[in-house]
């Protein structure tokens, strides 16, 4: 009986002590993974760390727009120099000007834009090629004068080259922005609409292609809000920095559906056109974390839209759209603190395309309050970023759950 009780305490004192030993090491192997975690989070993080492009002359010190040349692979990349007054420099010394890059980041001037005369002013921002493969753009007067005087003009190209025959196809608009052809239909964003009763309200323009192509004399549109062709209006909300900017980067997926997003906000939203001829816009995603979107691009080999969060010194991505979904997921590619952009950092990145893996981005640096970038300074950089990782690992993703359902099937 006493050697029956011993055992059980024996047994008893041995269990306890292994429980006492477990739960002390619970908290170590907890801090484990957890670091491990991290780690493995800071080595993905520093896959995706910018690097320098192209450093660029004083006279083109605001890289904005970009499209990419699908027969060549050059980039185009406009530059509206609005720093250049601002930082008291004469006009005339920083004309708006047309660029174009290679894969490598070589580097030459096409164009001069020839100003509007009421201001002596070109903003060329937003720009792409249209079915005749002539270059669209987005001429932001707003800067200079808010009264409806922003434009979308039209430079004729030949072998890749402007010709030099610049002429306006769409006048009256507000703060023309972001620029689109898709399905023969041209489609921009006008950040500040500036209609009475709003903190702030963008919106999406939609002009047929024969409006365009066929005209002989530019389109007038309405202003106030008025015209027809304003297919889209979102407000804005007040939230910290209280910038009432609104839509203005935009792309389109490989199902055609359109997306833009809020300078102001950050809010995210899709539009679809309806069997009807009737346009649709839904909101994809309001997150309080994420608060600002400049220039967007969709790459179909990773399936994400990346987003130049010129707030954060950031690019983002989101998903696109799949069936009848109405959210998105989101991330964070890569984020950095201010910076003059040496080494290729981000410098307010406002715009980016996606050539051959690698993410070619434009760093405005311009100094709207609220953001992370506090002043105009040199050097004057365009980054880029290796994201075949990122490519690879959707395409091995997709890859297994085709297998998957291959092998369900069987």
């Amino acid at each position: 009986m006493k050697k029956r009780t011993l055992t059980i305490v024996m047994v008893t004192i041995l269990a306890t002590a292994a429980m006492s030993v477990s739960a002390q090491d619970q908290p170590r192997r907890q801090r484990a993974r957890q670091n491990a975690g991290q780690n493995a989070g800071q080595r993905n993080r520093e896959q995706f760390k910018p690097k320098l492009f192209a450093e660029l002359p004083e006279w083109c010190h605001n890289p904005d727009g970009l499209t990419v040349d699908e027969k060549t692979g050059k980039i185009y990349m406009n530059n509206p120099n609005f720093n250049g007054p601002a930082a008291g420099g004469k006009k005339k010394d920083f004309p708006a000007t047309l660029n174009v890059f290679d894969k490598d980041g070589k580097f030459e001037k096409l164009l001069e834009y020839p100003p509007l005369e009421e201001t002596g002013q070109t903003g060329a921002m937003g720009l792409d090629f249209g079915p005749d493969g002539n270059l669209y753009v987005c001429d932001n007067q707003y800067f200079y004068n808010k009264d409806h005087k922003s434009r979308i003009l039209k430079v004729e190209m030949k072998d890749g080259k402007p010709t030099g025959n610049v002429t306006p196809v769409v006048v009256g608009l507000k703060l023309a922005n972001a620029i689109l052809w898709h399905n023969n239909e041209l489609w921009v964003t006008d950040s500040c609409l500036d209609l009475d009763g709003y903190f702030g309200i963008g919106g999406l323009w939609r002009f047929k292609g024969d409006e365009i192509l066929k005209q002989t004399e530019p389109l007038k549109v309405l202003p106030n809000g008025q015209d027809k062709h304003l297919v889209v209006k979102e407000a804005v909300k007040k939230i910290g920095r209280e910038d009432s900017t609104g839509a203005d980067g935009m792309t389109v997926d490989n199902n055609g559906v359109i997306y833009f997003g809020n300078f102001g906000d950050g809010v995210m939203y899709a539009v679809t056109v309806d069997a009807d001829d009737s346009v649709k816009c839904v909101k994809i995603l309001d997150d309080e974390r994420y608060q600002c979107c400049d220039g967007i691009f969709f790459d179909p080999i990773s399936k994400r839209i990346f987003i130049n969060d010129s707030k954060e010194n950031a690019i983002r991505w989101i998903t696109p759209l799949q069936g009848t979904q109405t959210q998105v997921r989101s991330g964070v590619l890569w984020s950095n603190d201010d910076t003059d952009g040496t080494d290729g950092l981000l410098d307010q990145p406002c715009e980016c395309v996606i050539l051959d893996g690698k993410m070619i981005i434009a760093n405005f640096d311009y100094t709207f309050p609220g953001l992370k970038n506090v002043k105009f300074d040199a050097p004057h950089t365009m980054s880029v970023i290796d994201i075949t990782p990122l490519q690879r690992r959707v395409q091995q993703q997709a890859g297994q759950q085709r297998q998957g359902r291959d092998n369900a099937n069987n």
